[in-house]
């Protein structure tokens, strides 16, 4: 028996890093995965991936996958995607809001255009996927919503001004969304990953001449734990707050960081 047997959850940034995770978490709880990316080829390789595998064995559930190719920076875009997931699916019962995209500059850098396309996508995207979630939610009287935030919710990383912006704002969208919605039954929470080795970060220490080991003892230095985290890990406190295990938790903001906020 899966954690999530019988649900239907969406995900947006799903093709990879903590998205990728999540997918295969899910999936392998017993959830039927919709997800979307921008990132066409990524999608379909790994929708394929968890199709495959269940045709050689089938889920008790039928749990299945379904990818859409999708830029989630505007309203039409965010409920076309989970109305249709819903649809096609029947049901709604979980939204993990991951999608988001970094910009490396500083105040007197960023333009409107900078700002308006990186609020698009790290905050409005999350509110407008949990405008088309929770009438959907409301309909099964309960439901659960995931928004990755981050450790920069709470701390400054430097350079890095429209994304900590957005991952502050969040943090608030979170415990607002929980407040309004508690009564339905649908709770909300928010996982804040401190330094993840993903693919993002991946191509961008290649691009910049350094080397994994490089960045892992960077990252390490800023945590209790003295490395960098795993996207399976956060995966895995999404799937905690996703779940019924966490049915007495909502407004949460679960930090993955290997302790960096507490330090």
């Amino acid at each position: 028996m899966g954690r999530l047997d019988g649900k239907v959850a969406v995900v947006t940034g799903g093709a990879s890093g903590i998205g990728e995770a999540t997918v295969r978490r899910f999936f392998a709880e017993g959830a039927s995965v919709a997800f979307c990316d921008r990132d066409g080829a990524r999608g379909n390789r790994l929708a394929t991936e968890l199709r495959m595998a269940t045709e050689l064995k089938p889920t008790a559930t039928g749990a299945t996958v379904a990818f859409t190719q999708a830029d989630v920076g505007t309203e039409d875009a965010c409920l076309a995607f989970v109305n249709g997931a819903a649809q096609q699916f029947g049901r709604l019962d979980i939204l993990v809001n991951n999608a988001g995209i970094r910009k490396y500059e500083k105040i007197d850098e960023a333009s409107a255009a900078s700002w308006n396309e990186i609020l698009n996508v790290n905050l409005m995207s999350y509110a407008f996927c949990a405008k088309a979630a929770v009438p959907l939610m409301r309909q099964n009287k309960g439901g659960a919503i995931v928004n990755v935030a981050s450790v920069r919710s709470v701390v400054a990383g430097g350079g890095n001004l429209q994304y900590d912006t957005t991952k502050a704002a969040i943090a608030g969208l979170t415990r607002a969304l929980a407040a309004d919605h508690s009564p339905e039954g649908i709770r909300v929470n928010a996982v804040g990953p401190g330094p993840i080795f993903t693919p993002f970060h991946e191509r961008r220490i290649a691009a910049a001449g350094e080397t994994v080991e490089q960045y892992n003892a960077q990252a390490a230095r800023g945590t209790m734990l003295k490395r960098p985290g795993r996207p399976e890990e956060v995966a895995a406190a999404i799937l905690f707050l996703a779940s019924d295990d966490a049915s007495y938790v909502t407004g949460a903001l679960l930090f993955v960081d290997g302790g960096m906020t507490a330090m």
